[in-house]
C-alpha cells in the first residue's frame, strides 16, 4: 500500500502530470485546496483509481524526484524488515521472562544525556490483578469471589 497526500496546489498538479492526469488540473472539483475538500468524495475516488494503475514500487519510483509527500504503508510483518526503522534503531530486543526473545518498538525520543532504555518488561496478562485490586481497597474475600467467577485474572 501507498499514502500520498497531494493537498498543497503544487503538489496536486505534480500528482496529476505524473499520474499523466492533467485533465484533473483544470477540473474545476479538483482546481483548488477548497475545491478538493468540498469534494473530497470525488478527490479520494479520483485518486483511489489512479493509484491502482500501477505497482506500489512504480508510484515510489514515479514521485522520487518530487516533493509530494508519499510513502509505503507496511503491513504488520514487513515493519519489523523496514529499511528506514532499521537505520535510526527503532527495534530493541528485549528478553522477556516467560515469552522469550523479544523486538519492541524503541523510546520514541533519543536524549543524548541520558538514554532511555526498557527497563521492565509487558506484564502478563493479570500479573498485576491482586496487587491492583487490593491497592483500590477491594477487600480478600470479595478478590477471591472475583476469581472464582472469572470477573478477573490472576497469572502465576
Amino acid at each position: 500500500y501507498i499514502a500520498v497526500l497531494p493537498y498543497m496546489n503544487n503538489h496536486w498538479k505534480t500528482f496529476c502530470e505524473k499520474a499523466e492526469r492533467q485533465d484533473l488540473i483544470e477540473d474545476d472539483r479538483f482546481k483548488n485546496l477548497s475545491s478538493r475538500v468540498k469534494n473530497i468524495d470525488d478527490t479520494y475516488s479520483e485518486t483511489g483509481k489512479i493509484l491502482a494503475t500501477k505497482t506500489t514500487q512504480e508510484w515510489l519510483d514515479i514521485f522520487a524526484d518530487t516533493k509530494v509527500p508519499v510513502i509505503i504503508v507496511n503491513s504488520l510483518d514487513d515493519l519489523f524488515t523496514d529499511p528506514h526503522l532499521e537505520a535510526v534503531g527503532f527495534w530493541q530486543d528485549f528478553d522477556h521472562p516467560t515469552e522469550g526473545k523479544l523486538k519492541m518498538p524503541g523510546f520514541p525520543v533519543k536524549f543524548s544525556e541520558t538514554p532511555a532504555t526498557i527497563r521492565k518488561h509487558a506484564p502478563n496478562f493479570g500479573e498485576h490483578s491482586l496487587e491492583i485490586l487490593a491497592e483500590a481497597g477491594v477487600d480478600e474475600e470479595t478478590i477471591k469471589q472475583m476469581i472464582q467467577s472469572k470477573a478477573t485474572v490472576v497469572s502465576d
